[in-house]
C-alpha cells in the first residue's frame, strides 16, 4: 500500500486593491516568493490579467476574487475567506481611493465609502486573519496608507491636522 505524500499547502497571501499599483506589486512579489495570492479588486479583467501572470511565471496558485470593500455583501464575502484560509501569512490592506474638493461641498456618500474602504474593511479583515496567524504563531499584515492623508490644503477634504503645543 503506498503511503499519501501530500504536500502541504504553500502560504497564502490575501491582497486587496490588487488590480494595480502598490497591490499588483505586491501581489507579484509575494508569488514571486513562493505565496500563493488571493487576488481581491473590483476589476475583474485586471485581476484574471494578473492571476494569468503570476500563476504562469512563479507556478502559484491565483485567486480572483472580485469585490468593492465598501460594500457590505462584498466585505463579508472577503472576510469569510480570510476566515477559512488555513495557510494565510499575509494579508495585505491595499484597496483605497481619494476625493478632492471641500468635504461640505463633496457628496457624503463618497466620503462614508471612502472612510469604509480605508477604516472599516481593513480593521475588519486584520480581526479575521489575526484570529489564526496568532494561533499558528505566524502571519503578517500590511496596511498600506498614503502620504495624502498628512497634506492639508483647499480641495483636500479630509485630513490629518498635527497636534500643537
Amino acid at each position: 500500500m503506498k503511503k499519501n505524500h501530500t504536500q502541504p499547502a504553500r502560504p497564502l497571501a490575501i491582497v486587496s486593491g490588487a488590480s494595480s499599483g502598490i497591490g499588483a506589486a505586491y501581489a507579484r512579489r509575494l508569488a514571486s516568493e513562493g505565496y500563493d495570492v488571493a487576488l481581491v479588486a473590483r476589476r475583474k479583467q485586471r485581476l484574471d490579467e494578473l492571476a494569468s501572470e503570476v500563476s504562469n511565471k512563479y507556478g502559484v496558485s491565483a485567486e480572483v476574487i472580485v469585490a468593492d470593500l465598501t460594500a457590505e455583501a462584498d466585505l463579508k464575502v472577503v472576510e469569510n475567506r480570510v476566515a477559512k484560509a488555513k495557510n494565510l501569512e499575509f494579508l495585505v490592506n491595499n484597496a483605497g481611493f481619494g476625493t478632492l474638493g471641500n468635504f461640505f461641498e463633496n457628496d457624503l456618500e463618497s466620503q462614508y465609502k471612502m472612510h469604509c474602504l480605508h477604516v472599516i474593511a481593513p480593521m475588519r479583515l486584520t480581526h479575521v486573519a489575526l484570529g489564526g496567524m496568532v494561533a499558528r504563531n505566524k502571519g503578517f499584515v500590511v496596511n498600506v496608507s498614503s502620504v495624502a492623508a498628512f497634506l492639508m490644503g483647499p480641495g483636500r477634504p479630509v485630513t490629518v491636522l498635527p497636534r500643537h503645543g
